[in-house]
Order: C-alpha cells, then sequence, then structure tokens
C-alpha cells in the first residue's frame, strides 16, 4: 500500500469517530445555550409538550369546522345542481365561516391587553390581505371559467378554517389561564 493509500485508509476510518465528537460539541453548545437561559430539560419538555397540545388543539378545531361544513352542505340538496349553484353553496359556506371566525375574534380581542389588542388587529388586516390573494392566486388558473368562484370561495373558506381554529386555541389557553 503507498503512503497516500494508507493515509485516505485512516482519514476514512476516522470519519465516525469525528462525527461522534461534532456530535458531542452540538450536544454541550445546546447544554450551554440552555444553561444560560435558565432552562433544563424539564422545562425543554413541558415547552415541547405546550407546543404539542396547542397543535392538537388546532387540529381538533380545524376538524370540527370541517365536520360542520360538511354536514351543513349534506342539509342542502346536491342530488342535481348547477355549476350556479355550486359556486353560490361555496359562496354561502365561506360567508359561514367567515362569520364565525369574527366571533372568535372578537371573543379573543376582549380578553387581550392593548398592546396585543393592536397586533392582533395589524396581523388580522395583513391576513385579510394574505387570503385575497392567496386564494386568487390559487383560483387563477380557473379564470374566466365558471369553475373559478367555487375554488376562489373554497381556498378562502379553508384558509378561515385554519384562522378560526388558530385564534380558538388562543382564546381557549386565555381563558384556561384564568384571563
Amino acid at each position: 500500500m503507498t503512503g497516500i493509500g494508507y493515509f485516505i485508509k485512516r482519514k476514512i476510518e476516522s470519519k465516525p469517530e469525528l462525527e461522534i465528537l461534532d456530535k458531542h460539541q452540538k450536544v454541550l453548545d445546546i447544554h450551554k445555550k440552555m444553561s444560560e437561559q435558565g432552562l433544563d430539560i424539564s422545562g425543554l419538555n413541558q415547552f415541547a409538550s405546550m407546543l404539542t397540545e396547542k397543535s392538537s388543539a388546532v387540529q381538533s378545531h380545524v376538524l370540527d369546522l370541517n365536520t360542520k361544513s360538511v354536514s351543513h352542505m349534506q342539509t342542502s340538496s346536491t342530488e342535481h345542481i348547477t355549476q350556479t349553484e355550486m359556486n353560490q353553496m361555496a359562496s354561502d359556506s365561506y360567508n359561514r365561516s367567515l362569520v364565525k371566525m369574527n366571533e372568535v375574534y372578537a371573543q379573543l380581542m376582549s380578553k387581550l391587553d392593548s398592546d396585543r389588542t393592536e397586533a392582533y388587529g395589524s396581523a388580522q388586516v395583513k391576513w385579510n390581505e394574505y387570503i385575497e390573494a392567496h386564494a386568487r392566486s390559487v383560483a387563477d388558473m380557473y379564470k374566466g371559467g365558471s369553475l373559478y368562484p367555487l375554488i376562489y370561495y373554497s381556498e378562502l373558506e379553508t384558509l378561515v378554517f385554519e384562522r378560526t381554529a388558530r385564534l380558538q386555541s388562543e382564546l381557549d389557553e386565555l381563558v384556561s389561564l384564568g384571563n
């Protein structure tokens, strides 16, 4: 074996050791940062648990909202309907979801202090701009066609469900904290 081959072989053999050292260095860096911020593993686990619970609550609220929307559409006569009627149903469904979101938003705003009220108000304005632009971009593929309104309102409704679920989760958390 040549000298270069020997050094290459030694380099390859030491790679797992370097990876282990790198991993230990990263763990030490994380431990140092946690110590600087007064965190321990228990606190980190509590934080992870809180985030998991919040995510589950949001998913539960979205599922509940979707179930209510579907059950409302099933109570309507959908056996033989026109595209125009489907578009109207999508618009009506979106408007119902918007009413629900605004109710939850108003309840949440009533629980917040003035600084947070201002921040949420600003975020809501930006969110409204976002969903309009996003729904238009999704439905643009159908622009000029009779399917455009159905796609547009369905996308808006989906985004409103997600926002309502997040707002409801925030409201539930505030209520559980006694606010």
